[in-house]
This record gives C-alpha cells, sequence and structure tokens, in this order.
C-alpha cells in the first residue's frame, strides 16, 4: 500500500460498504483487490494444516474459500474487477504483484 502511496495513486482501504471488505478499493475504476493468506484462504500448496483438530480446521478453509467465490461472483456480478493476490507473492514478488495491479488501473475505463 506504500508503495501505491507512492505513486500518489488513491484508494481506500477495508471499505464495510463493499462486500467482502477487500484490502484495497479503486472505487472509480471498479477495482477491488484482496491479498490472501495462505492458511486461511487455503493455498494448495502453501497451506499448511495444523495437525490437532483437523476437521474443524478443513472445515473452516473450506468455508473460507467458498465464500471468497461467493464475495468474487458478487462483485463481479456489480461490475467491479476482482484481484485476488497471495501475501506470500506480494512479500517475495512483489513487482510483479505490483505490475498486476498498475496493468489492471491502466485497462480500467
Amino acid at each position: 500500500m506504500a508503495e501505491l502511496k507512492r505513486k500518489k495513486i488513491y484508494f481506500a482501504c477495508h471499505p464495510e460498504s463493499i462486500i467482502g471488505k477487500p484490502d484495497i478499493v479503486f472505487r472509480k475504476k471498479r477495482i477491488v483487490i484482496f491479498i490472501d493468506s495462505d492458511f486461511w484462504h487455503g493455498h494448495p500448496q502453501r497451506c499448511i494444516m495444523p495437525q490437532t483438530n483437523v476437521e474443524y480446521w478443513n472445515n473452516k478453509i473450506t468455508r473460507n474459500r467458498r465464500r471468497d467465490k461467493d464475495v468474487n461472483r458478487a462483485l463481479k456480478k456489480d461490475g467491479w474487477k476482482v484481484i485476488r493476490l497471495w501475501e506470500y507473492n506480494i512479500n517475495k514478488h512483489f513487482d510483479k504483484c505490483m505490475k498486476i495491479i498498475l496493468d489492471a488501473l491502466n485497462k480500467a475505463v
């Protein structure tokens, strides 16, 4: 987010008025960005499940992933472009993630 501010790109953070409370919102461009953690959103390779209470955690992460899909569907239906980035990628491949965001902003009408 600091990089967006540095580039003087204006956005909102976690607005409660938008379904799913996206991490970053560009209202005029109708773009929302979610930054998903590997664990809470169940990354296929990087989600390391706890060894205890396995059924609870499987159900919890399954519900989270289902909710993510429902939120994506609802936002797209309302005319939003939805971008989901993994937290790991933000930390390890920041420039690539910024490019995804900037490309989307440049393409938006």
